[in-house]
């Protein structure tokens, strides 16, 4: 008993002593207490008492907990010389305002205590990693992962993505700002606030959204009827087209074939280690109407790639990503079966309605009878119901993958992918849903390649393309749906080289048969390439995706006509595409894009 008894007071001494060194105070005095949960998320400005004593949880007999107690001791050190409690009393708050409030103060002095004293913050992150499970709803878990991202623990930064991934990419964003302002507690708590605000404002948007989906309600249940009527309509084609798509249940076949046809396209070429890249459809970047500062040119495509999502991740882990896009996608269910319902009772609308005028044999017209009266030999009197053509348009959907996207706008975007693939499928249309981003961020394999080559003046695009191909048009959207799931991958939405998936996209389309060709393109604003920005005229990237949505939109060689419409999710696309159309909410994803939609087909 003696022994443990001895142990107990030289840990506490050495506490002790450590503590004095970092505050600088050697009068500074240490209580240990029961009453203190040895636990990183119960810590907070309490464990300072006042200027000269810490409070601290009781030194247990294991030598393992005992080294724990030194991040309590690290992080009151820190309290001690970074937080201020009359900034904190200034202002009343709610409880759950102010628990959030203490939260980000905890991960505020964190962050200075580390510019002096990084064993300390370490020690911090270790007990943080430890107690992860029992407080991973915090918010400032994120600021932590900005400010650390060397040093914060596996588990931790999983925990934080995760959050990110539950809120907009806007409160995120306003979140790692913080890191800006530790230095000051008021201007830290100011731009907390900010965030709060904002978080208010979309739950306030989102009550709304919820408000309206009930009272929609009764709506829905009569558009049940007829969408049980819908149900089986195009099954007979589906069934009897499903023989042309791939029918081994082993995917990499399908994936093989893929490939094969892309190996043909004229967007690939071997280079001289044998390695496939993209190449350019060079006849699409040449100058037309816009003014470049510098030709807009790539330094390399010799690290770009095009890819499937099995090769990004394996089978398993692809199907857990799908299980949590289905879990995202169970909250919009009153908006997805608002959507399913609508675009069904359009194009079966327009199913019948395509009316040939003026035939020369059919049903007589009644309204030109008196013609015929006064000329018997006319032939352009008669009139022929026909059906519409659904079966002769390929659609491809590119969608964008850039770290913007993050949170709602590719959950939104996700849903209107499978709604519109899921529901053409039984229209006989033939749909792809084409992914673009990069390989890596700030230039990758490609910057370094510039580099080691002396960096020579405007390089052009220098980072290697990534086209992700979720679902190519022979294969059936069953299969093919739980590729969708990539998109809450952490690490794979990075930049966005817009110019050139259009590109991409366009030369997959100019290669089918069908008479009429659709690219829808969803993104959410400008293209952003940080490494080819800093390295070219700022406007490069901008000035090359108007440059290529011209030329596409001006084509018109016969079976080489594109259709071109671009769908802006929180930001508008009209900059870009004549033919445009902006999500800003939920309720529009049902609404807007349904119209355009049925519109364009």
């Amino acid at each position: 008993m003696k022994k443990i008894d001895s142990n107990k007071t030289q840990i506490k001494e050495n506490l002790l002593s450590t503590v004095r060194a970092i505050a600088c105070d050697e009068e500074l005095q240490i209580e240990f207490s029961d009453a203190v949960r040895n636990d990183f998320f119960a810590w907070d400005h309490k464990l300072v008492i006042d200027k000269n004593s810490l409070l601290l949880p009781e030194i247990l007999t294991t030598s393992n907990d005992n080294t724990k107690v030194r991040a309590a001791a690290d992080l009151a050190a820190a309290y001690l010389l970074f937080h201020d409690k009359k900034i904190r009393q200034q202002k009343e708050r709610p409880a759950d305002e102010q628990k959030i409030f203490d939260e980000f103060e905890r991960a505020r002095v964190i962050c200075e205590i580390k510019k002096s004293y990084r064993g300390a913050a370490k020690n911090i992150l270790e007990k943080l990693e430890s107690n992860i499970f029992s407080g991973s709803s915090s918010l400032s878990l994120i600021l932590l992962n900005e400010v650390f991202p060397k040093e914060i623990l596996p588990r931790s930064q999983g925990f934080a993505f995760e959050l990110q991934n539950n809120l907009s990419s806007q409160v995120v964003k306003e979140i790692k700002n913080l890191a800006k302002e530790t230095a000051s507690q008021n201007d830290f708590e100011l731009g907390l606030q900010r965030v709060l605000d904002m978080m208010k404002k979309e739950q306030e948007a989102q009550n709304q959204e919820e408000q309206g989906e009930k009272e929609s309600q009764q709506s829905q249940d009569q558009d049940q009827k007829i969408s049980g009527e819908l149900q089986s309509f195009g099954q007979e084609n589906v069934e009897s087209d499903d023989k042309s798509f791939v029918q081994n249940d082993e995917e990499e076949e399908a994936l093989q074939e893929v490939e094969k046809e892309q190996k043909i396209a004229d967007m690939q070429e071997s280079d001289e280690d044998g390695d496939i890249s993209v190449k350019l459809d060079k006849q699409s970047v040449e100058d037309k109407k816009i003014e470049f500062k510098n030709p807009y040119k790539v330094y390399t495509t010799k690290f770009d790639e095009v890819v499937f999502p099995q090769k990004l991740v394996s089978k398993n882990d692809l199907e857990l990503l799908r299980d949590q896009l289905d879990l995202k996608l169970a909250k919009l269910d009153g908006i997805s079966k608002k959507m399913t319902t609508k675009l069904k009772k359009k194009l079966l609308s327009k199913r019948n309605a395509f009316v040939d005028l003026d035939a020369s044999g059919g049903v007589l017209n009644r309204k030109k009878l008196t013609r015929l009266v006064i000329d018997p030999m006319i032939e352009d009197i008669w009139i022929n119901r026909r059906d519409h053509e659904y079966q002769n348009t390929a659609l491809t959907i590119l969608l964008d993958n850039s770290g913007s996207m993050r949170g709602n706008p590719i959950v939104m975007s996700a849903m209107a992918c499978e709604i519109i693939a899921g529901i053409l499928e039984k229209f006989s249309i033939r749909t792809e849903v084409i992914g673009f981003t990069t390989a890596d961020w700030k230039g990758g394999k490609a910057r370094k390649l510039w580099e080691s080559n002396n960096r020579p003046q405007n390089p052009g695009r220098l980072n290697e393309l990534r086209h992700i191909v979720y679902k190519h048009f022979n294969q059936p959207f069953k299969k093919s749906r739980v590729n969708l799931g990539l998109m809450l991958k952490e690490g794979v939405l990075k930049e966005n080289i817009d110019g050139e998936a259009l590109l991409f996209a366009r030369s997959r389309l100019a290669q089918r048969s069908e008479k009429r060709k659709i690219l829808m393109v969803i993104s959410d604003g400008t293209p952003v390439d940080d490494s080819t920005n800093s390295s070219n005229d700022k406007d490069i990237l901008v000035d090359h995706l108007h440059h290529v949505i011209n030329r596409i939109e001006n084509e018109s060689r016969g079976n080489s006509k594109i259709e071109i419409v671009g769908v802006g999710i929180g930001h508008s696309t009209e900059e870009f595409y004549r033919n445009s159309i902006t999500i800003k909410n939920l309720e529009e994803l049902g609404d807007v894009m349904i119209e355009k939609i049925a519109d364009l087909l």
